[in-house]
């Protein structure tokens, strides 16, 4: 009897002892913004020769939260019955019950959740887009990832109001899982499957087709603050959205796999989709560094810029800011809580890479040492296979303050400056990327103008009658100039260090 007593009193204080650090380690949640923090992260950018004036941390916290429950999108011949009458009996519910979490792994499963059901307000579908999506011809045509259970990644329903369901799409799962053919989910590489550009040049002619006032409505004007770059001029990003709606998809057709005319880039300068696993590692966010990653605070920050379009809220030139009605935001922008914004870090902190396929050999231990003897690790430097340093674009001359206060190498790789001088991400400098898990891309160099490994070192790309394996059919032939390093290579060195990179 005494031991059982001991037992259950033992137990009570390891239980409150349990809820105590649960309660503390949730309590310490770092603030996505603040005044503080927000100083330093961004990068200065090469049109305005300083940062863009973020939001204050005042303004931030006092936009309203957005925390709404979302619901996967099925292929109708693996739909379950009844599932949207369900649907439409569904209350409004938050996405995740933040009163919930009291442990890491609570956080860490949350930010899945986020993940996969976190839409993007400004995107969510019209009528027609529902009726398109529950159309398999639709579905085969736009080439979306589709898991064994007949999900469609980064598509959601969502239901604001009781009975009426919306199409919300652009969660982070539809850029960053992959479906593998056998149905295998990997969480963290970009989507090197679905032919975005493809997708959103198909959708531009489906909307000309509506009429030129719904080509406005879904198009033109997203493209306009999109794209748009304020402190340009003349500006070829904004110019695009006045185009013929022919000339705007044949555009998008020539987005190559793995890349995206993400907002803040544009649809002349596309760029490669990230992959997420191992982000912990990386000093600077996106290709052209315009974040630093000094903490979990500072991918809290950034992952909410994404999400909720705060870049809406950025002042790039004295005051000038992007219009929200044209963004798909004319009731105002909403925040993610900062405990969603935590478990979604903390989520992709824990993603961890696949198996590699590709064996340790002779071969790839010969290219090892033609990978040191090349200097490779001079800028991709191991254990990371970076050195988190930034290059200069071609054509940037920073000041010495800049040089300074980024800690840039005085040294250009001379790949297409386009991104890095004539985008709203344009710092004028491009990030050396890492070489880890090189194997699993399906596009080179920041753009993703090189379709192969294979490519990316023969000398042939350096030709104006070149092609890339990535290339739609339209694309004309160009050069692919830049990083000419290991073009000189004899066959069995190249072959050697080719072997190597695919086993990092």
């Amino acid at each position: 009897m005494r031991f059982w007593l001991f037992r259950r009193i033992v137990v009570k204080h390891l239980s409150a002892a349990f809820l105590v650090l649960s309660a503390a380690y949730a309590q310490d949640i770092p603030k996505a913004w603040s005044d503080e923090s927000v100083a330093g992260f961004r990068l200065p950018l090469a049109g305005l020769g300083h940062p863009p004036k973020m939001v204050s941390g005042d303004r931030y916290y006092s936009l309203p939260e957005y925390n709404v429950k979302t619901y996967p999108v099925y292929t109708p011949e693996r739909e379950p019955k009844g599932y949207i009458e369900w649907l439409e009996q569904q209350d409004p519910q938050p996405l995740v019950d933040i009163s919930k979490l009291k442990t890491k792994a609570d956080y860490i499963a949350a930010g899945r959740e986020v993940s996969y059901g976190r839409e993007l307000p400004r995107f969510t579908g019209s009528e027609d887009n529902y009726n398109l999506i529950r159309d398999p011809e639709v579905i085969k045509a736009y080439g979306l990832q589709i898991t064994k259970d007949g999900v469609l990644l980064g598509l959601r329903y969502v239901i604001r109001q009781k009975g009426k369901i919306e199409l919300g799409t652009d969660t982070c799962a539809m850029c960053h899982t992959r479906v593998e053919k056998d149905g295998t989910v990997i969480e963290g590489p970009a989507n090197g499957h679905t032919p975005f550009g493809a997708l959103m040049g198909s959708l531009t002619r489906r909307y000309a087709q509506i009429g030129p006032d719904f080509l406005e409505e879904r198009r033109r004007k997203h493209m306009r603050e999109d794209y748009r770059v304020p402190f340009l001029n003349p500006d070829e990003n904004a110019a695009v959205a006045e185009l013929p709606a022919e000339e705007i998809a044949k555009l998008y057709d020539q987005n190559p796999l793995g890349v995206h005319a993400r907002t803040g880039a544009g649809l002349i300068y596309p760029v490669k989709i990230a992959n997420l696993i191992g982000l912990a590692d990386y000093k600077f966010f996106d290709r052209t560094g315009t974040s630093r990653q000094r903490s979990i605070a500072d991918l809290m920050r950034y992952s909410g810029a994404i999400a909720d379009v705060s870049d809406a809220l950025t002042e790039f030139r004295g005051g000038d800011h992007l219009l929200l009605a044209n963004m798909g935001l004319a009731q105002g922008i909403r925040r993610t809580p900062d405990p969603l914004l935590y478990a979604l870090a903390l989520y992709i902190y824990s993603l961890r890479p696949p198996a590699n396929p590709n064996p340790v050999n002779e071969v790839s231990r010969r290219g090892e040492a033609v990978f040191k003897a090349q200097g490779c690790g001079n800028c991709h430097t191991a254990p990371l296979y970076t050195n988190n340093r930034l290059t200069l674009a071609k054509g940037y001359h920073p000041s010495p303050e800049i040089m300074r206060e980024t800690g840039a190498m005085d040294v250009s790789v001379g790949t297409d400056p386009g991104l890095a001088l004539k985008t709203r991400r344009g710092t004028g400098f491009y990030r050396v990327p890492s070489l880890r898990m090189i194997w699993m891309d399906v596009a080179f160099l920041h753009d993703g103008s090189i379709g192969t490994l294979e490519e990316l070192f023969d000398r042939k790309r350096l030709d104006p009658g070149f092609r890339s394996s990535n290339w739609a059919p339209i694309t004309k032939p160009h050069a692919v100039e830049g990083h000419e390093f290991g073009l000189n290579l004899k066959p069995e060195d190249r072959t050697a260090l080719l072997a190597f990179l695919k086993t990092l």
